[in-house]
């Protein structure tokens, strides 16, 4: 499947905006309803908090490689 390459490069960004969502989500719904609620929200907000978080350290980490192991032109 093709992504365009701006919704792809933003991608870490769109996790963690729907992490803080369901943390914020899941603290109303814990206070509101029941603390299950809140267990769960805060629970799946912080993981996908984390895999944004992994996925924008990932994509550094190889976008600094590639320029480490590019040879340099000129010699020493």
């Amino acid at each position: 499947m093709h992504l365009p390459n701006s919704l792809y490069e933003h991608a870490p960004h769109y996790w963690v905006f729907v992490g803080f969502l369901l943390i914020v989500l899941g603290v109303y719904l814990g206070v509101q309803v029941a603390t299950k609620f809140m267990f769960i929200g805060v629970l799946m907000g912080v993981l996908s908090c984390a895999w944004g978080a992994r996925v924008f350290l990932r994509r550094a980490r190889k976008a600094g490689e590639a320029n480490v192991a590019a040879p340099s032109s000129t010699a020493d």
